[in-house]
């Protein structure tokens, strides 16, 4: 068995990429299990193996801890972490499965926190950070996922790939000019980021983007291979 969690912030097509991507593995053979560990979620695309909502709701928590839905989410993924009766309940509904894609809440810094990073190491086997087309527009947007993505990589210490989704909606003849290293500017700030980008270049592993788009589904076959490589990285599955 073998869990790739899907993280990201809200909007960028996380449970769309979940429902594709599933779909192709299940195409090239493999026996692909669904979870959506959203506790707030309204709909779903794909029929999950394992919802959290039975077991925690973002609109009980809320009123229970009288905290807004960033507040409670943490705490939920707190306590979750720690679940045995929900443990027990994902491991069964996954039994069989070759991997299982995990859907979680889109927010950007839940597990950049002390908890939300070990739920994640609990539950995960390696990450998805999805992003959209965005975050690639500028110099500036690519310098901060990549900033993002690095940090977030050593918080949880999972086997970490990129990727990119709505791919449809980027120019193709820019693809390539958003993959290549940031140029050095000038000024106060430029010397910043400067600094980052030469931080981010000792210290992050040299990985590729992976540009798919889940309504379109294509670029489904790279992130395949790049989930294969995550596999090789973290060695062998619990």
């Amino acid at each position: 068995m073998y869990r790739i969690a899907l993280i990201g912030g809200g909007g960028v097509g996380k449970s769309l990429l979940t429902f594709a991507f599933a779909k192709h593995l299940r195409k090239r053979g493999l026996d692909c299990a669904t979870v959506n560990l959203d506790p707030g979620c309204k709909h779903l695309k794909y029929a999950p193996a394992f919802d959290v909502r039975p077991f925690y709701s973002l609109d009980k928590a809320m009123k229970q801890f009288k905290l807004g839905p960033n507040g409670a989410l943490k705490k939920i993924y707190e306590k979750a972490a720690s679940d045995k009766r929900m443990r027990a309940a994902l491991d069964s509904s996954l039994d069989g499965a070759d991997v299982a894609l995990l859907d979680t809440a889109g927010s950007m810094e839940l597990f950049l926190l002390k908890d939300g990073a070990e739920f994640l190491k609990r539950f995960a086997d390696a990450v998805l950070f999805v992003t959209d087309d965005q975050a690639v527009s500028n110099e500036d947007n690519f310098l901060v996922l990549k900033t993002i993505s690095a940090v977030q990589t050593l918080k949880y210490c999972l086997p970490t790939c990129t990727v990119i989704n709505k791919n449809d909606l980027l120019e193709k003849a820019k693809k390539k000019e958003k993959q290549k290293r940031l140029t050095p500017q000038r000024g106060g700030r430029a010397a910043v980021v400067d600094n980052l980008r030469r931080l981010l270049e000792e210290i992050e592993r040299k990985e590729r983007l992976v540009f798919v788009s889940a309504l379109e589904r294509n670029g489904l076959d790279d992130l395949m291979d790049a989930v294969n490589e995550l596999k090789c990285e973290c060695g062998d599955p619990r």
